[in-house]
């Protein structure tokens, strides 16, 4: 069975780095260049190359909701927040273009995120009026 993937960022950053391909036009061809050269692959992994620590390894999005779950929901997962979710992320070693994004609107999906609880101690009145705003 062929799985047919919708084309990404990276595709031109990858036929860059394991071709030497580069977009005809002569703007495009310098913005993957520049993009590339925060890249390298290694066994057809795409690596980001990291400053403050270890090298990122670049995943899709079905394998980020993956890690997401694992790390927020897992056996060791303590529900963390969206920012504090993303950094857990890096440090661990995976990156993706919308991390932060994906990390947040995650976090508000979860049972235990109190933006949906109700507020406790409040007459019902005052409850039903913050609610239908």
């Amino acid at each position: 069975m062929q799985i047919d993937e919708d084309p990404s960022w990276q595709d031109p950053i990858i036929d860059y780095l394991v071709n030497e391909n580069l977009p005809t036009n002569k703007s495009e061809a310098r913005k993957v260049q520049q993009k590339a050269a925060r890249y390298y692959m290694q066994d057809d992994k795409l690596i980001r190359k990291s400053y403050s620590s270890h090298h990122l390894t670049y995943i899709k999005y079905h394998q980020a909701l993956e890690v997401l779950f694992k790390i927020h929901d897992g056996e060791c997962g303590n529900h963390s927040w969206g920012r504090s979710l993303t950094q857990k992320a890096l440090k661990i070693g995976h990156f993706w273009s919308t991390m932060r994004h994906d990390s947040t609107k995650y976090v508000k999906r979860c049972d235990r995120y109190p933006g949906y609880k109700p507020i406790l101690n409040l007459p019902t009145e005052v409850y039903y009026l913050q609610n239908s705003l």
